[in-house]
């Protein structure tokens, strides 16, 4: 590795990759190390034993995000609106959902009646509390655990309030090409601009005073530079010290650590299921499973609370639990995680079991939370949030910078990421 730079980058996901490439066409000397043997992060496109390209993370474009999109078109790929319909499936019988909580409208009034920010679980102490009212407050947890993998007694209401009235829960697109030719174009972009990019190099260690800084390496090795930029997910940032993964700091930066345990960030579960036949939507299966022609989104009242089929000519359906339910889960092993998801599906279509197995072609488990270098999916807004990003996003005299998905404006997404990127590119330039 070389032993001097301008700026050494820890992560190369889409915000490591894209402040590289913009700080590298200013003229700085950008290096990138990154623990994985790819670059992309959580984004993970996979074609092995499927029939269409798999994505292990990051799947969908949910609402009008410019700057994913604008991406998506430098890359050279197209986005295509998700066009299946939501059901739900329970009490064995399979129907049209026309909101994914019911009562959307009058849920969202009550969040507006809320004057100062708490957390879901504060909030439904004293709304939504009668037995009439219990499946809208069960179906509210539910999609704050699986839409924003987040914790109930953590997320805040002005976040849910401001995504949920938004447009990212009625718009749905999917990147033909696959996620991942997002992070393909940023790292031939980053490599054109002059980034050097080190893969399978975790670094272990950060030795740093003002505008010097040494990153240890888990193979031993070191590099230096006058600035630092850490990018890796906020599970990564927060772990105990110990677990794999983690990044000690000396001298330690304890306020920068604590802003961030006060943001949210969970666990995702995917179990992406390919099969012989799409049967939940062949007449000739009608007396075995029940039929969804249109099927896009399932939800149902199993461990595994979502399903969803993204293109109506291929066998495939996504399983996916997030949240504190997939906390509960994550420690389980994918074979394990194989079996649940396998049960609820049948649950979930009203059908045996046995005809899944017997329809099953491949499966793979992607346990987010279980990974070293992740230890999470994405992150979510608590009522700590403002102040902890505002603190974050300062750097620790002008030597250590941070970015990622955790520090954008949207939630938990590329496009945060993206966003995050940009500004801390601006922070050091100007620094």
């Amino acid at each position: 590795m070389e032993p001097e730079t301008d700026i050494i980058i820890i992560g190369a996901g889409i915000c490591g990759l894209s402040a590289g490439e913009a700080l590298a066409r200013q003229g700085k000397r950008v290096m990138i190390m990154e623990a994985r043997s790819r670059t992309g992060g959580r984004v993970n496109t996979l074609s092995w034993h499927y029939s269409q390209k798999v994505e292990a993370g990051a799947e969908f474009i949910h609402g009008d995000l410019p700057l994913t999109k604008a991406l998506v078109k430098k890359a050279g790929g197209t986005v295509r609106e998700e066009k299946g319909e939501f059901y739900s499936s329970g009490k064995g019988s399979v129907y049209h959902a026309k909101d994914l909580v019911p009562h959307m409208k009058k849920v969202l009034r009550a969040f507006h009646n809320v004057k100062e920010d708490i957390t879901l679980t504060e909030f439904l102490k004293t709304h939504f509390t009668s037995e009439a009212d219990r499946e809208t407050r069960e179906r509210i947890i539910r999609q704050a655990e699986g839409f924003d993998a987040a914790d109930p007694y953590r997320i805040s209401i002005v976040a849910l309030r401001e995504e949920w009235g938004g447009d990212s829960m009625e718009s749905t697109s999917l990147i033909t090409e696959g996620y991942s030719i997002l992070t393909e174009h940023l790292t031939e972009e980053c490599m054109k601009a002059g980034c050097l990019i080190y893969l399978s190099k975790e670094a272990k260690e950060v030795q740093w005073q003002e505008n010097r800084v040494r990153v240890l390496t888990e193979d031993g090795s070191f590099c230096e530079a006058g600035k630092l930029l850490v990018t890796v997910p906020l599970g990564v940032l927060i772990a105990d010290s110990g677990e794999k993964g983690v990044i000690r700091f000396v001298p330690e930066i304890p306020d920068r650590l604590e802003a961030a345990r006060q943001m949210g960030y969970g666990p995702v579960i995917k179990i992406v299921l390919e099969f012989k036949t799409r049967f939940w939507k062949d007449e000739a299966y009608r007396e075995k499973c029940a039929q969804i022609p249109a099927l896009g989104f399932l939800m149902n009242e199993s461990e595994i609370p979502m399903f969803w089929a993204n293109d109506a000519e291929l066998p495939l359906i996504t399983g996916w639990v997030g949240g504190s339910s997939a906390r509960k889960l994550m420690h389980l092993s994918d074979e394990e995680l194989h079996e649940i998801a396998v049960e609820a599906l049948a649950e979930a279509l009203v059908c045996r079991r046995e005809l899944i197995m017997e329809q099953l072609n491949a499966n793979a488990v992607f346990n987010w939370g279980k990974d070293p270098f992740a230890k999470g999916a994405y992150s979510y807004r608590t009522p700590e949030t403002p102040a902890a990003k505002k603190l974050l996003n300062e750097p620790v005299q002008n030597t250590l910078y941070f970015a990622g998905e955790a520090l954008g404006d949207s939630m938990g997404t590329v496009e945060a990421a993206l966003e995050s990127a940009a500004y801390v590119v601006k922070k050091m330039s100007d620094q």
